[in-house]
């Protein structure tokens, strides 16, 4: 009889099979449902999710940060096109007047030629054959020097009966000549000259003044 019994218990016990996924997680020989963790996994993943309008003001946001980087590309280009342009002139001017202090010497060389030309009176050089020769050799001296010049950009002006003008003229003495209109250069003891348009050295002038009787 109590056999019997044994076997029926026994069969009851391999015929019950109890699945720990339709109740929960066993734990310690003890079930625990999942639907409190689930429940509890929401209100999280509800705090992650991003505001409705946080995706519109980001995409505001970097359209703003794309503008001003924009912006600044831009003004570092125009920078360095300014540079490159201020650093061609630079080099342009260089090259026109880098033999400007060097021309100022040669001046004084062409001045001491002019002089020596002017000294003596034609009708001495009529008289005098050798006097002549080497009356024309400087000349043709000076002339050489004032073509050579003239390639590098160098020009002599001779202001005689032009109004003075400070900016080009040097005034060295006054004339009092009726003859000659007011305020214009008179004479002129040496000629100035210009580097591609710049003054190197003015004309060294007296100035005609017409005082009142």
């Amino acid at each position: 009889m109590n056999s019997l019994i044994r076997r029926g218990l026994v069969s009851i016990r391999t015929s019950t099979v109890i699945k720990p996924s339709s109740f929960g997680i066993m734990r310690n020989n003890r079930f625990y449902s999942t639907e409190n963790n689930q429940e509890a996994a929401k209100p999280e993943e509800t705090e992650n999710k991003p505001a409705p309008g946080s995706l519109e003001e980001t995409i505001e946001k970097l359209k703003e940060e794309l503008e001003e980087t924009k912006k600044q590309l831009l003004y570092t280009a125009a920078d360095r096109e300014n540079v490159r342009r201020f650093a061609k002139e630079d080099n342009e001017k260089a090259k026109k007047f880098g033999i400007q202090s060097f021309t100022k010497e040669l001046l004084e060389v062409v001045d001491q030629l002019e002089m020596a030309t002017n000294l003596f009176p034609q009708e001495k050089l009529d008289q005098n054959k050798e006097l002549k020769d080497l009356h024309e050799g400087v000349k043709m001296t000076e002339q050489l020097f004032l073509k050579i010049m003239g390639n590098q950009g160098l020009q002599r002006f001779n202001p005689i009966g032009e109004k003075f003008d400070f900016n080009n003229h040097h005034a060295i003495f006054e004339l009092n000549d009726p003859t000659k209109e007011n305020n214009t250069v008179g004479h002129v003891v040496k000629q100035g000259y210009k580097l591609h348009d710049r003054l190197v050295r003015p004309a060294m002038v007296g100035v005609n003044k017409i005082k009142p009787q």
